[in-house]
């Protein structure tokens, strides 16, 4: 049946069937000419002499040829001088019908510098199946190529860095449940240090490594855990058992979502070592220090009882009252030593335990009856020795006085004693006697006790004033001044 037999209206429409298909072929090769024209990357035909017969924007783009300048002209142009036999081996891959997808290489632009490209090339056949030409697609990915470079020396400064750190640094998974997993990554101290190949700790994890003696591990990485961060000491053992004491940092942090543990082990085997020296070192000087403060303490009750001894021979009541007080001064400072003999802070004593000690003391040296009442309201206060002896001749002198002078005839009455601290030490002692008289003055006063008191006060610092109403009271007020520990 040929075109004349058929119905007009058949005709028709077979005639628009076609032109429906040949607007939609046109219709496509607009759209992939259209990308063809836009895309960033080179589009180039060359036919199987190596002749570029196509070039696209893109290409002018990323080699610098207008398409006017590149067609017709060998592709050896683009190619560097030491790489012309790459045109060949492509060349010879895509008449065998063979594709080639992303290859990496180097291209020449127009004004002589060099692109790095991604090439994928592909064979053209004809309606019988023949290749007849090449189609190419080159990337520019230099910028690429650069992020990869800078990667990789990022990559090989951290490796640097991470093995020539003098620290073992150690890299494992937390997995649920809090528990940590094997190491993932470990460094070359790390395997020197304990004696390992990496491959060997990479099949470890922190508790392969730690001494069982170590009790504070898990409680360590409860706290990891928990807080982000630890640092603590632990034990750590080499391959031959070696124990090798460690200061372990830990920080928790996220890599691709998965929760990682970084841990750098400072060996501090040197640091034990200077410790337990300085240990002994010190154990020694508090020995000698105490074995000090014995000779003092047993020098000042020589010196006492010396003078207690000569004090028989003297004949003339005054010069016998002096003997007899510079005893009891003296027996004041030996107690201040006795008690930081006995202390474990050999540079402090608890002076309100020496108060009552040496009050009770004097009472009992002077006090004949029970006419006089002790009121003692002191704390448990440290002072150290550069202040408490000083005080404590200052409260032998004051209490003596007292209990001397302020109740004649066994008059009856009270002694209170104070020692407290709020900013500043507040230190007083107050009678209810007869009182000094109305034109004295502490600070003209001409006996040795009173002179005395008012040397020390001078000497710690102290502000000092007597009130005289209802018997006498001296205040005194003071703040403790850091002394050097010299000790060391």
């Amino acid at each position: 049946m040929n075109h004349q037999d058929r119905d007009p209206e058949e005709l028709l429409s077979l005639l628009r069937e076609k032109e429906g298909k040949l607007q939609k072929t046109m219709e496509e090769l607009s759209y992939l000419k259209s990308i063809v024209q836009n895309t960033e990357d080179a589009i180039i035909g060359i036919d199987l002499e190596g002749t570029i017969i196509s070039w696209n924007p893109g290409a002018e783009k990323i080699h610098g040829y207008t398409a006017a300048e590149a067609v017709g002209n060998s592709v050896s142009m683009l190619i560097p001088p030491y790489n012309t036999n790459e045109i060949s081996l492509i060349l010879a891959w895509i008449k065998n019908g063979e594709r080639i997808d992303h290859y990496e290489t180097l291209r020449r632009r127009k004004d002589g510098t060099l692109v790095d490209i991604s090439l994928s090339s592909s064979p053209v056949r004809d309606h019988e199946g023949r290749v007849v030409s090449v189609s190419t697609i080159a990337r520019d990915i230099t910028n690429h190529k650069k992020m990869e470079l800078e990667i990789q020396e990022s990559e090989e400064k951290f490796r640097e860095v991470f093995n020539n750190a003098n620290d073992a640094i150690f890299l494992n998974p937390l997995k649920v449940g809090g528990k940590p997993g094997k190491f993932i990554e470990v460094n070359d101290v790390a395997c020197q240090r304990l004696g390992y190949s990496r491959e060997e700790l990479l099949e470890m994890g922190l508790e392969d490594i730690a001494s069982k003696e170590d009790l504070h591990l898990t409680e360590s990485i409860k706290l990891i855990t928990s807080e982000g961060t630890a640092t603590f000491e632990s034990i750590q053992l080499a391959k031959d058992c070696t124990p090798i004491p460690v200061e372990i940092s830990s920080h928790l942090f996220f890599h691709r979502g998965e929760r990682m543990i970084l841990s750098i082990a400072r060996d501090i085997t040197r640091r034990k070592e200077n410790e337990a020296k300085l240990r002994k070192s010190l154990e020694e000087k508090e020995l000698l220090l105490k074995e000090i403060h014995h000779r003092v303490k047993n020098n000042l009750n020589v010196i006492s009882s010396l003078l207690s001894l000569q004090s028989k021979y003297i004949k003339d009541k005054a010069a016998l009252e002096v003997f007899k007080e510079s005893q009891r001064r003296a027996r004041s400072m030996a107690l201040i030593h006795k008690m930081l003999y006995q202390s474990i802070d050999l540079k402090c004593i608890n002076f309100g335990e020496y108060i009552q000690t040496l009050t009770e003391e004097l009472f009992g040296t002077y006090a004949t009856g029970d006419n006089i009442e002790l009121n003692l309201e002191v704390g448990d206060i440290l002072l150290d020795i550069n202040t408490a002896v000083p005080l404590g001749l200052i409260v032998n002198e004051l209490v003596s006085n007292s209990l001397k002078h302020a109740f004649p005839d066994n008059r009856e009455g009270e002694i209170i004693v104070e020692f407290n601290k709020n900013n500043q030490y507040h230190f007083s002692v107050a009678d209810t006697g007869v009182g000094f008289p109305e034109d004295f003055d502490y600070r003209k006063a001409n006996s040795l006790g009173m002179r005395l008191v008012n040397t020390l006060v001078d000497q710690i610092n102290a502000t000092m004033e007597v009130h005289q109403e209802n018997g006498s009271c001296f205040k005194i007020k003071f703040s403790e001044e850091k002394f050097t520990d010299m000790s060391l």
